[in-house]
């Protein structure tokens, strides 16, 4: 029989600090701190099987802020408005890329690994130097193969197009007002918490803990659908 052992689960969020989300700074603060006792509740709940930790990149022209880096849960702090001030333009290209393969970098020798990549944006693409769509969309898929969940939260009406462009299914509309911003926060939420239910249930239905590589098909049949019982609701 394999021996069981914790999922370790990698929660990043990139979120944008572009100019235009001054207007709902307060907000958005308060919102990613809900997503952060959130997680907090999961681990609670889920103590047994699931080890989480958390990742926040607020991104600007100005660079991209590591506020946490893969700190354990139940050391991550709130976001306060001194760690998030926003300005300037919106490098969505190269704060994906960078985050993204950074994280993929640093687990590569983590076999049990669940990861939720959250992608909150007011705006497009304007002013990325380094990392192109193509490239995006490349690493995307590489982190797909291995189970990764990638969700994209944007404004206006072009939401699905550009994070199809760039591999990603999972899409949420946002309207960057207070009420809009509470929503989303509230379905990302949720939508999280069930992803963690799930995949505690399926691991727990097992005859014998199951293998990494079992695990991994699980993450991407649950990722699959990660907005779909919310967007139904």
């Amino acid at each position: 029989m394999n021996t069981p052992t914790k999922t370790q689960v990698y929660n990043l969020v990139i979120l944008d600090k572009s100019g235009s989300m001054e207007s709902i700074r307060t907000e958005a603060i308060n919102g990613y701190n809900e997503t952060l006792g959130s997680i907090k509740a999961t681990q609670l709940k889920f103590l047994d099987t699931q080890e989480h930790f958390v990742s926040l990149a607020a991104f600007c022209d100005c660079g991209i802020d590591m506020i946490y880096d893969m700190t354990p849960i139940k050391d991550a702090d709130k976001l306060t408005k001194e760690k998030y001030d926003p300005c300037c333009c919106t490098p969505l290209f190269d704060a994906i890329g960078k985050t993204v393969k950074t994280l993929k970098k640093k687990i590569a020798d983590v076999e049990d690994a669940a990861v939720l990549v959250t992608i909150i944006t007011d705006g497009y693409e304007n002013s990325s130097k380094e990392w192109d769509g193509k490239a995006v969309s490349k690493l995307i898929e590489e982190c797909k193969e291995e189970g990764w969940m990638f969700s994209f939260i944007g404004a206006g009406e072009d939401v699905v197009k550009t994070a199809t462009t760039i591999s990603i299914t999972n899409t949420m509309v946002w309207e960057n007002t207070s009420e809009g911003t509470e929503v989303m926060f509230s379905t990302e939420n949720k939508a999280r918490m069930r992803f963690c239910e799930d995949l505690d249930l399926q691991v727990c239905a097992c005859d014998m803990a199951p293998t990494a590589a079992e695990k991994r098909d699980m993450f991407k049949k649950l990722a699959d659908n990660y907005y779909k019982e919310e967007k139904e609701g």
